[in-house]
């Protein structure tokens, strides 16, 4: 019922299909909260935070997500960290003071490596839709100069 920026931001991403909101690993997240001034403030993610086996220490955390998952709940909780629900956070900061927004990588989607220039093609990088990695498999004429021709 307010008017505030932080609002309209929680309200749009709560619209959002499920590949525009990506999970958010807890490495991420501790890397975004360690600028300046960040220190006690509340991280918001609009999804699912993961954890990062990679990541061996955790610091004591303050987190509002729609889901976490059970490991990375369980590491947050031991680390002294807290973690609550929007329910939980609009009443304790309706404006959403103190808060830092964040969002997980839409890029790091597995199916964007398939996008763009074609595979094939000179100077792509894209990954192409193979079968198998075999001998016969996109492996022939155009790839290599002693079948016919290379691109």
């Amino acid at each position: 019922r307010t008017n505030s920026k932080f609002n309209k931001i929680v309200l749009k991403r709560l619209f959002m299909s499920k590949t525009h909101r990506p999970p958010l690993s807890i490495a991420r997240m501790t890397r975004m909260m360690k600028g300046t001034g960040r220190e006690n403030k509340t991280a918001v993610v609009v999804g699912t935070v993961t954890d990062d086996v990679r990541l061996l220490k955790i610091p004591k955390l303050k987190i509002c997500a729609l889901r976490v998952t059970e490991r990375a709940r369980e590491r947050i909780l031991k680390a002294g960290g807290e973690i609550m629900t929007f329910d939980q956070l609009a009443l304790k900061a309706p404006k959403g003071q103190n808060t830092v927004i964040m969002q997980g990588r839409r890029k790091a989607r597995e199916a964007y490596r398939h996008f763009g220039l074609a595979p094939g093609v000179p100077h792509s990088s894209t990954k192409p839709f193979v079968r198998a990695k075999g001998r016969k498999f996109e492996k022939g004429r155009g790839k290599r100069s002693s079948r016919g021709y290379r691109v």
